[in-house]
C-alpha cells in the first residue's frame, strides 16, 4: 500500500441550480454570497507532471519541415514556369521582328547569292549562303573562278570580317541558337560552314568538282617546280596552308614570325605547307632563304583557298588574317596584370615560331657562306670562355611600349648598362666553378659586344663606339653622309646644248637611313614617286607596275642585312634588346625558351614583361 503525503483534493462539484441565476433585483451584498470564489483559492494548482493534451488556445500547432519544404520548391517552381515561359515568348517575338532584317541584309550583302548555280553580280570574292536539301541555310565563300591567286591581303581581311558578321546573323535568325549557342561560340566554330569542295561536289555552289579540280594545277608556289620534276602526277593536298609573303608592311619581321608560326601550326594540324611569294616586296623568297620542305601533293585550285574559317580545308594566311588565325595567341598589350592563361598563350605561340625557325630559317648564297665564317670566328677554340653579348638597337619608326619613351627612344645608356650587368653577373667568382688558363683568363676578362642597328649614327654613339663592333660587315645600311660622301650629287643640271636652255634635268638626292628605318623610305628605293606617296599615306597596295630592278636590288640589300644581324647576334652568349621590335622576338625565338628563362635574353622595354609573340594592334 502506498502513503502519499500531499493532501488529498477536495472533490467539489459545481451545480446549476435556480439560485445560481441571479436576477436583476438581486442587491450586491447578496450577489457575493452568491458568488463565494474561496473554494478556488483553497484548491491546489493542476500537477505539471503530464502535458495538456490539447494545444493551447490561440496558437496554432507547428507545421512540418517536409511540408514547408514541398510548398516552396512549388512556389519556385511556378516562378520558373513562368520566367521560362515569358522569355520563350519574347525570344519568339525578338526572332519574329529580327529575321526579316537579317537575311535581307545578307541578301544584300551578298549580291543575292542564294542559289546554286547563280553568277556574282561582282567579280569579288565573299562569303555567301546556300541551301542544302533539307532546306537548311549555310554558308561558305565563294571566290570567282577567273580571279587571280593570292588575292590582295585586304580583301583576305575584308573576307573574314564579313564571314564572322554573315555567321552571326545566320544564327540570330534562328530562334534555336538563342537557347543551344551564344555568339561567341558561333564565331569560334563556324556552324554551319560549308566546305568550297563539298559545296562544289553537292550542287549547292557552282564551280569545278573534285574529279576537275585535279585538272586545275593552282598556283606556283616556292619550290614547286622541283616537286613537279621528280613527281609530276602528284594529286591536289587533302588538307593545306598556304602563307602569303605579300603584305602593306615595309618591315620583314612581322612576316618573318608570322611566316614560322604558319608553319608550326601547318605542322601542328597535319596541313602541307605552302609559300606563296608572287607579289611580296622583297622579292623572291629563295634570294634570301633555301627553299622549304616541298610537300608530296599539289597545291589546290585558288577558289578553294579561303582565309577564314579555320576549319577549312585549304587555309591561307596573310599578315593581315593574323588576327584571326593566330587569335587564341595575341597578347593583350596593357600595363596592368597578365590574364591567368597568359603563360600557356606564350608557350604555344613560342612553340609554333620554334617549329618554323627550326625548318626555314637557313640563309641562301653567299649570306650562308659569311655567315658560316662570322659564326666560327665567334665561337674558336681560341676564344673559348670569352663572353659575347649581342645588342639590337630598333630606331626608325618602331618605339618601344614603355609610356616613357612611347615617342621616343629607349636610351643607348639603356641597353650599354644592362650588357655590362650580364658581364659582370657572368664574370662573377660564382658563376666560374671551372680553373681558366692564363690565356683564357685574358680573353675572358675582355667580353665581345656586337651590335647592330637599323640607325647608322647608333654606331657612333659614345655608349657604343669603344665597346662594341658590328655584327657582320657584309652589308651595311649607309647614312647621307657616307652616301654623299661616295657618291656625289651633281645637283641640278643644264641641258645638253641641242635641247631648250631653260630646261634643267633635276637629279633626286642621296637619302640615307639616318634615324632608322621608315617605311616611306624603304617605298621610296630606286623609285622616289612611290617613296613620296607612301610619305603621305597614298601608296596603292598593290600597284599596277611592278617594282623595277633598282628597286628591288636595294630592297633585296636591306632584307639581306636584317637576316644576317639577326643570325649574328643570335649566335652570341646572350641578347640585349626591346621586345616592342619584331627582330627582338626572333632573337627570343632563335635563343630559345630556357634561354629566354635563363637570362641569355633580355628585354629592355619595361612597357611588357618577358617574351611575346604578337599583341593587339601590332
Amino acid at each position: 500500500m502506498i502513503h502519499s503525503a500531499r493532501q488529498a483534493r477536495p472533490t467539489s462539484t459545481l451545480r446549476r441550480t435556480a439560485s445560481a441565476t441571479p436576477s436583476f433585483n438581486t442587491t450586491a451584498a447578496d450577489f457575493s454570497k452568491q458568488f463565494n470564489f474561496q473554494h478556488l483559492l483553497n484548491s491546489p494548482l493542476p500537477s505539471p507532471a503530464l502535458p495538456s493534451i490539447l494545444p493551447r488556445h490561440g496558437k496554432k500547432p507547428a507545421r512540418r519541415p517536409i511540408r514547408k519544404a514541398a510548398r516552396i520548391f512549388a512556389r519556385l517552381s511556378t516562378y520558373l514556369s513562368a520566367f521560362a515561359i515569358l522569355y520563350a515568348f519574347l525570344s519568339l517575338v525578338r526572332h519574329l521582328l529580327s529575321s526579316p532584317t537579317s537575311l535581307e541584309i545578307i541578301s544584300v550583302n551578298l549580291n543575292e547569292y542564294n542559289l546554286a548555280g547563280q553568277e556574282p553580280a561582282s567579280q569579288e570574292a565573299a562569303p555567301v549562303v546556300i541551301t542544302d536539301s533539307h532546306h537548311k541555310s549555310k554558308w561558305t565563300v565563294a571566290i570567282p573562278l577567273d580571279a587571280q591567286f593570292p588575292l590582295r591581303p585586304s580583301q583576305y581581311a575584308r573576307l573574314c570580317e564579313r564571314s564572322e558578321d554573315l555567321v552571326q546573323q545566320l544564327h540570330a535568325s534562328t530562334i534555336h541558337s538563342h537557347f543551344h549557342m551564344r555568339p561567341s561560340e558561333s564565331r569560334r566554330t563556324a556552324m554551319g560552314f560549308v566546305d568550297v569542295q563539298e559545296a562544289h561536289d553537292q550542287g549547292l555552289l557552282s564551280g569545278p568538282t573534285a574529279a576537275e579540280a585535279q585538272l586545275d594545277a593552282g598556283s606556283i608556289a616556292v619550290g614547286e617546280a622541283v616537286r613537279a620534276q621528280s613527281n609530276n602526277k602528284a594529286g591536289i593536298c587533302e588538307k593545306s596552308l598556304t602563307f602569303v609573303m605579300e603584305t602593306a608592311d615595309a618591315g620583314l619581321g612581322k612576316t618573318l614570325l608570322g611566316l614560322w608560326m604558319a608553319f608550326g601550326l601547318a605542322r601542328e594540324e597535319g596541313r602541307a605547307f605552302f609559300i606563296d611569294d608572287s607579289n611580296w616586296a622583297y622579292g623572291e623568297y629563295t634570294t634570301f632563304f633555301k627553299p622549304p620542305p616541298i610537300p608530296l601533293c599539289r597545291p589546290p585550285p585558288a577558289t578553294q583557298r579561303l582565309p577564314c574559317p579555320h576549319q577549312t580545308r585549304h587555309l591561307v594566311i596573310s599578315t593581315t588574317t593574323y588576327q584571326w588565325v593566330f587569335k587564341d595567341l595575341i597578347e593583350p598589350l596593357t600595363h596592368d596584370r597578365q590574364p591567368h592563361n597568359q603563360a600557356t598563350r606564350k608557350h604555344r605561340a613560342f612553340s609554333l615560331a620554334r617549329a618554323g625557325h627550326e625548318a626555314l630559317f637557313h640563309l641562301a648564297g653567299a649570306d650562308a657562306d659569311y655567315l658560316a665564317a662570322r659564326v666560327a670566328e665567334l665561337q674558336t677554340p681560341h676564344s673559348h670562355g670569352r663572353l659575347s653579348i649581342g645588342l639590337h638597337v630598333r630606331r626608325g619608326d618602331r618605339h618601344p611600349w614603355e609610356r616613357q619613351y612611347s615617342d621616343s627612344y629607349i636610351p643607348h645608356s639603356t641597353y650599354s648598362s644592362t650588357a655590362q650587368a650580364l658581364i659582370a653577373a657572368a664574370l662573377s667568382p660564382a658563376n666560374n666553378t671551372a680553373p681558366l688558363s692564363a690565356t683564357n683568363q685574358a680573353h675572358s676578362s675582355t667580353p665581345r659586344i656586337l651590335l647592330a642597328s637599323d640607325d647608322p649614327e647608333t654606331y657612333l654613339a659614345p655608349e657604343f663606339i669603344s665597346t662594341t663592333e658590328r655584327a657582320q660587315a657584309q652589308i651595311q645600311l649607309a647614312s647621307k653622309a657616307t652616301l654623299d660622301a661616295a657618291l656625289p650629287n651633281p645637283g641640278p643640271q643644264a641641258a645638253p646644248s641641242d635641247q631648250d636652255p631653260a630646261f634643267i634635268k633635276f637629279v633626286e638626292p642621296n637619302v640615307g637611313w639616318e634615324g632608322g628605318f621608315f617605311a616611306s623610305i624603304f617605298w621610296g628605293l630606286g623609285n622616289a614617286a612611290e617613296g613620296r606617296a607612301a610619305a603621305r599615306g597614298l601608296r596603292e597596295e598593290r600597284p599596277k607596275k611592278a617594282p623595277n630592278k633598282e628597286s628591288l636590288r636595294l630592297r633585296e640589300y636591306v632584307g639581306r642585312a636584317y637576316l644576317l644581324d639577326l643570325k649574328v647576334l643570335g649566335s652570341t652568349s646572350s641578347v640585349v634588346c626591346g621586345v616592342s621590335s619584331f627582330g627582338c622576338r626572333i632573337l627570343g625565338v632563335m635563343k630559345g625558351w630556357d634561354e629566354i628563362e635563363g637570362g641569355g635574353w633580355s628585354n629592355v622595354d619595361g612597357g611588357y614583361a618577358g617574351w611575346v609573340g604578337f599583341v593587339e594592334d601590332d
